[in-house]
């Protein structure tokens, strides 16, 4: 199945999770704690790629930026540019609350 996403001047092919995985220098599944401008900040919940750190702050490329919301939990593959953290709606991202597979809250 092939899906395109277009987003003003951006148009991509989502890949699929494996795929998304192996072209992310990082990835983690968390909860978007704070949305402001470009940056997001998450608390990690489960580390999937290189994810050491328990909050990550990001940059989401203004240009093609992923949709992301507060309180919200999120897959999450990330580019490591200039000593920071990038994504965009074509690194394949996803929201994952209510995924068929075991979901669990991990609102404290």
């Amino acid at each position: 199945m092939l899906i395109l996403f277009l987003h003003l001047n951006c148009s991509c092919t989502k890949p699929n999770y494996i795929q998304a995985l192996k072209n992310a220098d990082i990835a983690f599944e968390g909860i978007v704690t704070k949305v402001s401008d470009s940056l997001v900040v998450f608390k990690v919940i489960n580390p999937l790629k290189q994810a050491n750190d328990s909050i990550l702050t990001i940059y989401n490329d203004s240009k093609c930026p992923f949709n992301f919301s507060e309180n919200r939990t999120y897959r999450v593959f990330l580019k490591l540019k200039d000593n920071k953290l990038y994504t965009d709606n074509c690194m394949g991202n996803s929201l994952i609350e209510g995924e068929d597979e075991d979901y669990r809250d991990y609102s404290e």
